[in-house]
């Protein structure tokens, strides 16, 4: 073989070939091919035989690259890769793109064939632009916005935020699912589980993923694909410093030894102080310090992440305690009191079997430990606290996963799955709440086909059956007609449902226990354009029929029922000299079905810029980002307990702009960034727990961050 490789290598070197964006998409698919290196600097203009030859001994020696010469701590989900790759003629293998998504189907397949509307976000990007934390990549991604009440971040989808811990959204890590059994909760700010250094990239699905996910996967999923030892190759050190006297530091060991174990083990510390001084018109009188918050933004946190694997096998958990003083006084709390503050604890284990049973099946099983843990205190009394009550949630649960995935006449695939989990311990307790522990048993499961009807036509469909719970079984369908007439030209007919049980804090009230699981059927349309080489346009529009959405009003959990609808537009474009840039246009309109009231947090108009330049070639870039959320409503309280509509928070635009530098030093990695450059003064809409119906937002501020290899 690797004297095969060799007459590739001499023969690639020698030729004249025009090959040069075939061998630019070979170096960014990161793939190493042993023995084989094709200096980009040797390839030469030449006429069309000339670079058909070229393109033939690239495809050859990318086969073999991929179906032979992978290194022994390859990712699992490879596999499935290595099988489509196979399927594949050598000209064919040229055309693939690097852009793959597993958590869409729960195989890996190019995003242009996948039954959603896909936004990957790659961890060059999240370098590129400076993002601190899963909530900044995502306040970047086209249709999503991001709220912070100072204490978590919520995330908005297609015009619906309720300020509820994200529970609509399923959150995995590389497929373990991080949404909590207390609230059903995804942690996205700095009480998210992992260093978005360990990020290798986003995938971001949206639409209605019930079918393959049951619970939470109402308006999306989003898999967090993380590095592994291989990628790390030795040990990593950073650290960062920014506003608020902020420090963040980090270490990471990672390797893929020869015996076939691939080890990765990552710890990180962040502690800020927070802004020193934050004002609040509502608590605007002498005896609550004329409503100015003094000191009472800290933000504290350790985390650890590990996994290790040996041939079929994965084993991989995390940790992190948070502890986070609130500045904004909930409702019924003593202003400006330090002892406001809330304590997350988050943990798994996850083992992992995936193997390919040649011309067989595929199979994928999981077995998994999760804990959350909650404790927050409330200073009561005014204008100094009498007394501090507390809460504490804790919850633990265990489940196993088991998927089958058939490839027929090598060009259908067909997965059925499986999943049990059982809710072991759910409980809530302290002097400021009604106790209550509760338990709860659920499984579910699913059959998914993709059918090649033809060569540019392909068929999904699936549905899922759910036992969550006491409430009646939940049976979730999905249906996509995926269409590609031309070349580069992708149509996607989307339709699916969804659901999302009452959470245990829902339920913790004896009040609340008529409300009934809710339901979600989406309709969309995509349709993806190719431009020239180095351009992708993609416009949808999208439909969503909201049945019993649970909301907080008027003093109570209730029902209700909604529509959402608008359209997503969107460009992105990539150039082998470096520049990369991505650009989309949301509008979207949500409302109750009976009192046609618009949804607060709810905005109309989303447009999001990305642009990347290299200042020094392959060494310097400068990142831009310009992110504009149009108007907001708010709700309110009144004091009979009656929501009414609020106030209107101003729509704003804010621009981040980040220098990154690699490969300047070889092991060193410098940037620079500045956040809300133009000092742009907004605010978000606040939650339900707050007497203010807005909380500002940071105005400028800056970090500056270094990481090492050795």
């Amino acid at each position: 073989m690797s004297g095969t490789l060799e007459h590739f290598k001499s023969r690639a070197d020698s030729e004249p070939c025009g090959g040069q964006a075939a061998c630019a998409w070979l170096a960014r698919s990161g793939l190493l091919l042993k023995g084989v290196f094709v200096d980009r600097n040797k390839i030469r203009r030449a006429d069309s035989p000339a670079l058909r030859r070229c393109r033939r001994f690239l495809a050859t020696a990318l086969a073999f690259g991929w179906l032979g010469l992978l290194p022994a701590g390859a990712q699992e989900s490879d596999a499935p890769i290595l099988s489509r790759l196979k399927a594949l003629d050598l000209e064919q293998l040229l055309e693939v793109k690097v852009d793959m998504v597993y958590g869409a189907s729960k195989f890996a397949q190019k995003t242009t064939e996948a039954p959603s509307s896909i936004t990957i976000v790659s961890s060059d990007e999240i370098k590129r632009y400076g993002h601190r934390t899963l909530a900044d990549v995502l306040q970047s991604v086209n249709g999503f916005h991001v709220s912070n009440d100072r204490n978590y971040a919520f995330l908005g989808a297609r015009g619906i935020n309720l300020g509820d811990f994200n529970s609509r959204m399923l959150l995995l890590i590389d497929g373990h699912r991080l949404n909590n059994n207390l609230t059903d909760g995804a942690a996205i700010g700095t009480e998210f589980l992992l260093d978005v250094d360990l990020i290798d990239k986003v995938e971001v699905i949206r639409g209605p993923g019930s079918v393959l996910y049951g619970n939470n996967a109402f308006f999306g999923v989003i898999n967090v694909v993380t590095r592994k030892g291989a990628q790390v190759n030795g040990a990593e050190v950073s650290g960062s410093y920014a506003s608020f006297d902020t420090y963040q530091g980090r270490a990471t060991v990672g390797k893929s030894f020869t015996n076939g174990v691939e080890l990765l083990l990552s710890g990180t510390f962040y502690d800020s102080a927070g802004p020193d001084r934050l004002f609040y018109k509502e608590y605007k009188n002498p005896d609550q310090n004329h409503g100015i918050a003094r000191n009472m933004a800290g933000d504290f946190s350790r985390n650890v992440f590990g996994s290790v694997s040996y041939r079929d096998f994965t084993l991989s958990g995390g940790f992190i305690s948070r502890e986070k003083v609130n500045p904004t006084a909930l409702k019924f709390t003593t202003f400006n009191d330090p002892r406001l503050r809330t304590l997350d604890e988050r943990s798994y284990l996850d083992l992992k079997f995936a193997h390919e049973f040649s011309e067989v099946v595929d199979v994928i099983a999981r077995l998994y430990y999760d804990r959350n843990d909650f404790e927050i205190g409330y200073p009561v009394g005014n204008p100094v606290a009498s007394a501090v009550f507390h809460e504490i949630q804790a919850g633990e649960w265990w489940g196993a996963e088991l998927q089958l995935n058939k490839k027929l006449w090598d060009k259908h695939i067909i997965a059925v799955g499986a999943e049990y989990r059982d809710d072991f311990l759910q409980e809530r307790s302290g002097s400021a709440v009604i106790p209550s522990v509760r338990d709860r048993q659920s499984y579910g499961v699913f059959v998914q086909a993709d059918f090649e009807l033809r060569k540019d036509l392909h068929l999904t469909g699936g549905a899922r059956y759910d036992q969550y719970g006491e409430y009646d079984p939940s049976v979730n369908p999905r249906l996509a007609l995926i269409y590609n007439p031309f070349e580069q030209s992708t149509f996607k007919a989307l339709y699916g449902s969804a659901f999302r049980s009452p959470n245990f804090l829902e339920l913790s009230d004896p009040r609340f226990h008529d409300i009934t699981p809710e339901e979600i059927t989406s309709y969309e349309l995509v349709y993806e354009q190719g431009i020239g080489r180095h351009l992708r346009s993609s416009i949808s529009g999208f439909y969503n029929r909201m049945n019993d959405l649970i909301v907080f009003e008027n003093g109570r959990f209730d029902n209700i029922d909604a529509d959402s609808r608008g359209a997503e537009l969107a460009l992105e474009g990539n150039w082998s000299g470096g520049i990369r840039g991505r650009a989309g246009y949301t509008i979207q309109k949500t409302e109750s079905r009976i009192s046609h009231r618009s949804f607060a947090d709810s905005p109309e108009h989303l447009f999001k810029f990305n642009l990347s330049v290299p200042v020094l070639k392959d060494k310097l870039f400068a990142g831009l980002e310009y992110q504009y959320t149009s108007s907001r409503q708010t709700e309110f309280t009144d004091t009979s307990g009656i929501t009414v509509p609020g106030t209107t928070v101003d729509g704003f635009g804010v621009v981040n702009f980040t220098l990154f530098s690699k490969n300047i030093f070889k092991t060193l990695e410098v940037s620079a960034s500045v956040y809300n450059l133009l000092d742009q003064s907004y605010a978000d809409p606040s939650t339900r727990y707050h007497a203010q119906d807005q909380l500002p937002r940071d105005g400028r501020s800056f970090r500056l961050k270094l990481s090492c290899q050795f």
